[in-house]
């Protein structure tokens, strides 16, 4: 998806160090087939309303799939909603608030992180808070200032505003970038928060990987920014990274300082955005149009674990045509294995509608759908069967 971000300053983040990188091998395989069914259900919010004005991003699905965590980002009464996936229907409301003992510094957050024993993180780019079932605040780590163990990055460096917190629950993993975040992330970086220490590497190969960057400037300082997104997916000490403009994974091994690769082809979308855009404009009108001119490039989504049938999924969208004023994407499912080899991938029928936020419970993909300022999930239960 597009990113549209308010840049703040803030003083963060490098340690000269080179990464070795490995060449990877295009890979293409079609060995099964893909099928599907489809549903919708409706969340019961009794005589409540579950926010939905930021549709649903700033969530999380409890690691046992029962619970799906929703932060009203915005709102005027910020809180956390709880939602039981089993009944479907919204149980509870957890309040926050930005004065007190259990304050947040802000009610826009960008992550919710769910903890198997009910805690949860919070996350608004800047700080990271663990609350547990009562709203009571655990703990709370600044980046900019943290006093973990590590060298600090330089004052010319920041953390960036994509992050990941690791299968169990021990590090985050995030990129840095420069102070007003006008140029592609130049590395990584990772909280370690069971042993409270810092550490960070720069990645020159992420400058490769974005296929462009908008920056919106008014009176000569940066106010927005459009790009190719970043996705990041932990698994051991391997940090998966892929871009949304480009069909490729690419594999930062953590001890060793090493990175590798893979591409893959699709019978359905392009490979890569090849189009190019202006990398600086300084009038809204013109950051409009190119808001929406971006919306027609290929966007390649991030990977989802689906462990019942111990495949990755990944959705892509490009356009399709215009119909009148309005873009008409195609939407395609792929299907990957443990090894991140393509199996297959399939197109969906054009009355699925990918939204931004998406999870996997139980081998069916959830998908947000507002009806009626109501929440729905649309299900799509695929199957992988083998040639």
């Amino acid at each position: 998806m597009n990113k549209i971000k308010l840049l703040t300053p803030i003083i963060l983040a490098v340690l000269a160090s080179c990464s070795t990188k490995e060449s990877g091998e295009s890979t293409s395989s079609a060995s099964g087939k893909i099928s599907y069914e489809l549903d919708t259900v409706m969340v019961d919010a009794s005589d409540k309303f579950i926010y939905i004005n930021w549709k649903l991003t700033t969530s999380d699905i409890s690691p046992d799939e029962k619970y799906f965590y929703n932060f009203k980002t915005g709102s005027n009464e910020p809180g956390l909603e709880i939602i039981d996936l089993e009944n479907l229907k919204l149980e509870r409301v957890i309040p926050m608030s930005m004065d007190g003992p259990n304050a947040i510094r802000s009610p826009y957050m960008s992550d919710v992180y769910s903890l198997p024993d009910g805690r949860f993180y919070l996350s608004d780019s800047y700080e990271l808070y663990l609350f547990d079932q009562e709203g009571t605040k655990l703990s709370s780590l600044t980046f900019a200032n943290h006093e973990f163990e590590g060298e600090n990055l330089p004052e010319e460096f920041r953390i960036g505003l994509d992050q990941v917190l690791d299968r169990d629950n021990r590090r985050v993993l995030t990129l840095y970038a420069d102070q007003k975040l006008e140029k592609a992330p130049l590395g990584i970086a990772v909280f370690d928060l069971e042993k409270e220490q810092f550490s960070y590497k720069p990645l020159p190969a992420l400058k490769e990987m974005e296929k462009y960057r908008i920056n919106y400037y008014i009176d000569n300082n940066p106010v927005g920014a459009m790009f190719s997104n970043f996705e990041l997916m932990p698994k051991n000490d391997t940090l998966i990274l892929s871009n949304s403009g480009s069909n490729e994974l690419f594999f930062y091994n953590l001890k060793t300082d090493s990175l590798s690769s893979k591409a893959y082809s699709s019978q359905y979308t392009s490979f890569e955005i090849t189009r190019t855009f202006p990398e600086r404009v300084d009038s809204e009108a013109e950051y409009r149009d190119l808001v929406k001119e971006t919306q027609k490039n290929v966007r390649y989504g991030p990977l989802i674990f689906d462990e019942k049938q111990e495949v990755y999924w990944r959705f892509t969208k490009e356009m399709d045509r215009m119909k009148g004023d309005t873009i008409v994407h195609k939407t395609v499912l792929t299907a990957f294995d443990q090894n991140f080899d393509q199996l297959s991938e399939t197109l969906l029928p054009a009355e699925y509608i990918l939204t931004y936020k998406y999870f996997i419970r139980d081998g069916m993909i959830y998908s947000f759908l507002n009806i009626e300022d109501e929440v729905a999930f649309v299900r799509l239960k695929p199957t992988m069967s083998y040639e």
